[in-house]
């Protein structure tokens, strides 16, 4: 693999070079399909597998894979493509012959699945080589996981390490969503530049090493109060921190409404987020409809907005704390401090 090359990005006013390898070593350019099939050596003749490709499926595969065609909370709502095959599967059960692929990519995916190591043995049953990408787990505890992302990754002597998560609400209210979204410098650094820090990249031949840490004390998408909250704490957060792409954030927290529909602070919460897109009538029905669930003043105040006038309406956090947080934050606070080293380079689960 020739890593001593450039990647061009264009900015606004400019082309920024980008070297494929940096302080930390090589960096695969997992967003730039064209290059990366180039860098990963995929000869025009092989067959490859895209696991999990989902609304950004890899331009180079030949066959996509997708658990939930129709439904999308693991995508942030957005849909797949149309002029792609997809075959609807989950990762740890693959519906292809032994060795029926040159090559399979799953880019953004194993930290979702339920069962990671089987992921894994899909994975090299199926292919010859591949290359997975994960979120680096030290990232996603500071800046915040995905609601979604049932595992933390990280790469330990060639193993490839899937600690259960062990907490629902993110312990820093995900800090990410003030700073990263809002800079186009931040986004180049984080998902380009240094993508090989705040990201697991691992190629592999023939054999994918893997150890997994697993726990059911711990968080699982499955569980529809695990996901209502996580989703919902996506998107307070983000409004908290004054973040952008509220489209997305609109769906996480219609995802907890359609999980918990009488959740009255579900509700206001997408009221809000509809009415800083200006859809007001739409944010007014949510107001209302959480007014009638729970009576309280903030709740009342957004209820009796005008959908013209200049009133703003009122942002209502949680006020409860959840069991499973309570006992993972009590694990790394200990002598009047939070222990960050512990939390972030110590095993998780118990």
């Amino acid at each position: 693999m020739d890593f001593n090359r450039l990647l061009n990005i264009p900015m606004q006013h400019f082309t920024k070079s980008v070297p494929l390898i940096n302080s930390f070593g090589p960096m695969f350019p997992a967003l730039q399909d064209d290059i990366l099939a180039e860098l990963l050596e995929i000869k025009p003749e092989e067959r490859v597998l895209d696991i999990g490709g989902g609304a950004h499926p890899f331009r180079r595969a030949d066959t996509v894979t997708e658990p939930f065609l129709h439904q999308s909370s693991h995508r942030s709502g957005q849909s797949v493509v149309d002029h792609v095959r997809y075959v609807e599967c989950f990762a740890e059960q693959l519906p292809f012959d032994d060795q029926s692929f040159d090559f399979a990519i799953a880019r953004q995916v194993f930290e979702h699945v339920n069962s990671p190591g089987d992921a894994c043995k899909e994975m090299m049953r199926v292919s010859r080589r591949g290359f997975i990408e994960t979120p680096q787990k030290n990232f996603e505890l500071l800046l915040g996981p995905n609601p979604s992302h049932n595992w933390f990754v990280t790469l330990q002597d060639g193993v490839l390490l899937f600690e259960r998560r062990m907490f629902i609400r993110h312990p820093f209210r995900h800090i990410s969503f003030s700073a990263v979204p809002s800079s186009s410098e931040g986004q180049l650094l984080q998902h380009l530049e240094f993508k090989n820090v705040t990201n697991v990249q691992f190629y592999w031949e023939h054999q994918i090493r893997y150890d997994v840490i697993d726990s059911e004390d711990g968080f699982d998408y499955r569980n529809q109060e695990h996901a209502a909250q996580a989703h919902l704490d996506t998107a307070l957060c983000s409004l908290l921190h004054r973040g952008i792409f509220l489209e997305a954030r609109e769906h996480d927290v219609r995802e907890a409404v359609r999980l918990k529909p009488g959740w009255a602070l579900a509700r206001n919460t997408l009221g809000i987020l509809l009415w800083k897109q200006r859809k007001r009538v739409q944010a007014i029905e949510q107001f209302e409809t959480a007014n009638a669930l729970e009576p309280r003043e903030e709740y009342r105040h957004n209820a009796l907005i005008e959908p013209l006038g200049e009133v703003e309406p009122i942002l209502v956090d949680f006020e409860d704390t959840l069991e499973m947080d309570e006992r993972f934050y009590e694990r790394f606070s200990r002598k009047g401090c939070f222990q960050i080293a512990d939390y972030l380079y110590g095993p998780h689960v118990k």
